[in-house]
């Protein structure tokens, strides 16, 4: 189950609205300790293991604090935690960079290798000045929540009370931005409510039923955009955001393999790899029962494709390897290391071969060492130590080499 956004830090800077603030002054020694030009940190709560606080700071733009709860305390972040995630991001994933807001990343640009940045026409930040600029804002009825008394779905009360407070409470602060430069939330037109549309008419634009794009949402699937706004438990999108969801549904796939059914025979040694690995990975993928059932609709998320990918990685690089002759190899460089030992020179080409060989066999790389160690001395005489040692590097061996014989060191 992924992360459930629970509360605001009362040190935060950018307060997400309808939130309840929590107060974090046990964490001052960490908070002080998240360098301000970080992206983003971690910060389990010490006294509540499902907690985990996130904080993002910004060396201009101050910081955001954010308490989630957690299923699995040692679960690995999620994806909405990443480093480079915006400071600021409201209304479903539109973000804001300090300046001005942008939509939902989701049209991706595969040249520039990186999402398509749209601005939100006629986008106006709401800071909590501007809030806070209503006269029913009432500190003395604001609530500031302990961790110890925090439920898993807290109800907030009136939060523009609970803002009023969270502004007094920072008010005795250092080095925190004005209230005009606190970030609330943000209003554009496309926004309104009356431009938002549901699931029956967001899978009409995508040429899907409403079944199936309820499905893709329950099991995490086609990257369906977040929700602007959930009005009781209906999700509702802006059209623009539902506009650029279909279009990247439309765009062709970046070319990341060769397409199987491709035009043009393969070289000899790749279609030799490919006939290899085709009925292994069909064994793998379909003949083992364990494996097939994988096939089934309710594995088709993200984190079961990785494992099959995993497995299906494990089997090309065992099988690869498994045919890799090293022996042979390791003869060919003896005999290609002793045309350049009188010269005293190492050719990087032949350093590079060998520290390859050392990677994928060891035991025959050191073998190729020590031949070349042995009939250099016997028929060359004296050859460059630093031959020698560039040699021994290159395999990775442990052993020095005299008169032709290895000795230990």
């Amino acid at each position: 189950m992924p992360p459930r956004l629970l509360a605001n830090g009362a040190s935060t800077d950018h307060p997400a609205p309808s939130l309840p603030f929590v107060d974090d002054a046990h964490l001052a020694a960490d908070l002080t300790r998240c360098p301000e030009a970080a992206r983003r940190t971690l910060i389990p709560d010490p006294e509540r293991e499902d907690l985990i606080w996130v904080v993002h700071a910004h060396p201009q733009l101050g910081r955001s604090i954010l308490l989630y709860a957690v299923d699995d305390p040692g679960a690995a972040p999620a994806g909405q935690w990443q480093a480079d995630a915006p400071l600021v991001t409201r209304a479903g994933g539109y973000w804001w960079d300090g300046a001005g807001w942008y939509r939902p990343p989701q049209l991706w640009d595969a040249t520039a290798g990186a999402f398509e940045q749209h601005p939100v026409p006629a986008a106006a930040t709401v800071t909590a000045a501007d809030l806070l600029s209503d006269p029913a804002a009432d500190a003395s009825r604001g609530r500031l929540l302990r961790v110890a008394d925090l439920a898993d779905q807290p109800e907030c009360g009136d939060w523009l009370d609970d803002l009023a407070l969270w502004a007094n409470h920072r008010s005795a602060a250092d080095q925190h931005p004005p209230l005009e430069r606190c970030v609330v939330t943000l209003t554009a037109p496309e926004l309104a409510g009356d431009n938002l549309i549901g699931t029956r008419a967001l899978a009409a634009l995508a040429s899907i039923t409403a079944s199936t794009l309820r499905a893709y949402m329950n099991r995490n699937q086609g990257a369906v955009p977040q929700p602007q706004v959930m009005i009781g438990r209906r999700a509702m999108w802006s059209r623009p955001v539902a506009q650029d969801w279909v279009e990247q549904r439309r765009r062709p796939t970046p070319d990341r393999w060769a397409s199987p059914n491709g035009d043009g025979a393969l070289p000899p040694g790749a279609e030799q790899i490919r006939s290899r690995l085709d009925p292994l990975f069909y064994a793998a993928l379909y003949e083992d029962p364990a494996r097939r059932a994988r096939w089934a609709l309710r594995f088709r998320g993200p984190e079961a494709v990785r494992d099959v990918a995993g497995e299906l990685a494990r089997l090309a690089a065992t099988e690869l390897h498994s045919h890799l002759p090293g022996q042979d190899l390791a003869q060919v460089l003896a005999h290609a290391a002793l045309a350049d030992a009188g010269v005293g020179e190492l050719p990087k080409a032949l350093e590079t071969v060998l520290r390859w060989l050392a990677l994928h066999d060891p035991q025959a790389a050191e073998n190729a060492v020590t031949a070349i160690a042995a009939r250099a001395g016997t028929h060359l005489g004296d050859v460059s130590q630093d031959f020698l040692h560039r040699l021994r590097t290159a395999a990775g061996t442990g052993c020095d080499h005299h008169g032709g014989r290895p000795t230990a060191t």
